[in-house]
């Protein structure tokens, strides 16, 4: 053979021993230093990917979130009591304007008052068809206020109109923020303090967010176990007659 490839390894044998070894020991420290240097950081400019680089990224503090507004009541809004201060846990009040906002209130006072004379709709009658009042077949049988639906339905149709009526009329004589005036703080209601006025709104307010959860209460109780208001609670032990 005469190419170069054959005469290689006839060349490296023809050499002494020495520089045989010397040649081999060249070349494996080369092989050596090749190796390392793929394991040596990289000194260009290249964005790093490996792990060390992801792992330094993790450790970063992440940002605190900011702490959550507190709702405050706008001027001129009563109601905002402790512990819940100025309650809007659905936040209608951050998204509506001012007229928005005046006109939810004005509902609120309004439900909350209905809801006090719907209460006292259910415990008087209660109580007269309990007694006798009115002979046995009032609101019979079972002698609960919604038995009205059934016994007397013409007084309740009678009832639910002049209400309605009356609704009709304070809507018409009164306008857009003067809803809750209804035409009865002249007649000597009113007090003179203005503070004395505000601490008579709050106590207005309370009732009727009250009274808007005893009626919803009392329907409740008295469709699920059919019992008048006044026996669940003689059953209950709160009131004894």
């Amino acid at each position: 053979p005469t190419d170069l490839s054959a005469t290689r390894p006839l060349c490296y044998l023809c050499l002494p021993k020495h520089l045989f070894l010397s040649t081999m020991k060249l070349a494996l420290l080369s092989v050596l230093a090749s190796t390392a240097a793929a394991f040596a950081p990289s000194q260009n400019g290249r964005a790093p990917t490996d792990l060390s680089a992801t792992r330094a990224v993790k450790k970063e503090a992440a940002p605190k979130k900011a702490p959550k507004a507190k709702a405050v009541a706008p001027d001129g809004l009563v109601g905002a009591l402790p512990p819940v201060g100025f309650f809007d846990p659905a936040g209608f009040a951050a998204k509506a304007s001012d007229a928005e906002l005046a006109r939810y209130r004005e509902v609120e006072i309004m439900h909350g008052r209905f809801a006090q004379m719907a209460f006292l709709g259910f415990v008087i009658p209660e109580k007269c068809a309990y007694d006798g009042a009115f002979g046995d077949d009032f609101l019979a049988p079972t002698g609960r206020a919604l038995e009205a639906f059934n016994t007397d339905p013409i007084w309740l149709a009678l009832t639910l109109g002049v209400l309605s009526c009356l609704e009709t009329v304070r809507l018409i004589e009164t306008e857009p923020g003067s809803r809750t005036d209804a035409k009865i703080e002249s007649i000597g209601w009113r007090p003179k303090s203005e503070a004395e006025f505000v601490n008579y709104q709050v106590r207005e307010l309370q009732n009727g967010r009250l009274a808007m959860l005893a009626v919803a209460g009392e329907i409740v109780q008295e469709l699920v176990n059919e019992k008048p208001l006044l026996v669940n609670l003689q059953d209950s032990g709160f009131v004894s007659f």
